[in-house]
């Protein structure tokens, strides 16, 4: 018998006339959020935390309309807010809150409901998240992953409408953090609830969440779908928050259906952009560095439009990756795995060709 189709994960989660004074500037958001999983991506210090707060009942703003689902949580306008142990929100905060002073059992238990409201129980959370071995441990005991899942459990049992994270895994290493984001899958496919978390790693980011909100001092820079947000910055500062690895100025110098000639210095490089506003002529041109394909010894024909003649000029570790510093006219940025760098054998001074398709450069006005 075939297995019955997943049920989608709905969330509707309004956040409106949002404006909180906070040291350097007034957070003022104004979004809807509908998805499984949405992040809160910016650097740090960008409010992200305090909007959590807001939504979790933790905080009053000055300005809120917060409705989650049919329920209004905060109206400012009218003083309604809802207290946050009644608002059915799961919080892991970035300390993970986890009592020192008792065990991972008597943690779980703290939060969990017994009235007939509850969702999962207690042996479904622990079998789930694969904590069983652990529940007779003191907190103290445990590793950062470790207590990751548990601090994720504990929220859990508190069966919530929604659940916040704030940066979950940002004192974890890589190889934890590749362990504890299927368990976060998991929540969203097999528990069905939404998620809204917050980060400014872009691994998590593209690993597991489907649109995003970028918060840049306060303010929402961009939303969309994770991919659109990372192939099409909308602004300079939301590409350089995103980790956009080569940013040029550029002129174009002509355009025809959608294609357009830009010049970097003197090299001509096409780019696939419909959206400029009509007359644009100055530009940031921006190519991520995962983009970017290397080939050594003789050029082939291929798809890709832009072949650049290049020399490598260094070759350093990036976390699993490799990244290879290319001289091609400009200084270009390429992100390979261990392996690829191995098979091409690039060392420093090594000519290679960069290629880089058309619709992977994107042009934003100057």
């Amino acid at each position: 018998m075939a297995a019955a189709p997943k049920e989608e994960v709905e969330v509707s989660l309004l956040l409106n006339n949002i404006s909180l004074s906070l040291a350097e500037f007034t957070l003022e958001v104004n979004v809807e959020i509908r998805s499984p999983i949405t992040v809160i991506f910016g650097p740090s210090g960008s409010g992200k935390t305090s909007l959590l707060d807001l939504v979790a009942g933790l905080r009053r703003a000055e300005s809120a309309f917060i409705q989650l689902g049919d329920e209004i949580l905060t109206d400012t306008s009218k003083d309604v807010l809802v207290p946050a142990r009644r608002r059915g929100i799961g919080y892991v905060p970035q300390d993970l809150a986890l009592f020192p002073h008792l065990s991972v059992r008597q943690n779980l238990l703290y939060g969990h409901r017994r009235d007939g409201n509850k969702r999962f129980t207690f042996d479904h959370i622990v079998e789930l998240l694969e904590i069983q071995p652990l529940v007779h441990r003191g907190v103290t005991q445990l590793s950062g992953g470790e207590k990751q899942r548990v601090a994720l459990a504990r929220a859990l049992l508190t069966s919530p409408r929604l659940l916040l994270l704030d940066e979950p895994l940002a004192n974890l290493d890589m190889h934890l953090k590749t362990r504890i984001l299927p368990y976060l899958a998991r929540i969203r496919d097999e528990f069905r609830v939404p998620i809204l978390y917050v980060t400014h790693d872009r691994f998590e980011t593209l690993s597991l969440a489907d649109e995003m909100v970028a918060l840049i001092n306060g303010k929402v820079a961009q939303t969309g779908p994770v991919q659109e947000v990372f192939s099409r910055p909308a602004s300079l500062d939301v590409a350089g928050i995103l980790t956009v690895e080569t940013i040029l100025p550029g002129r174009i110098i002509q355009t025809a259906d959608d294609l357009a000639t830009v010049a970097v210095g003197n090299t001509m490089l096409s780019a696939v952009e419909p959206n400029l506003p009509p007359g644009t002529n100055e530009v940031h041109v921006c190519v991520r560095a995962d983009d970017v394909i290397l080939l050594k010894g003789a050029d082939t024909p291929s798809s890709p439009r832009n072949h650049l003649p290049s020399t490598v000029r260094s070759v350093t570790r990036e976390g699993t990756l490799m990244r290879v510093e290319l001289d091609c006219g400009f200084r270009l940025a390429a992100l390979l795995t261990r392996q690829a760098c191995e098979e091409l054998t690039l060392k420093p001074g090594d000519r290679v060709v960069a290629l880089v398709k058309a619709p992977n450069i994107h042009l934003i006005p100057r």
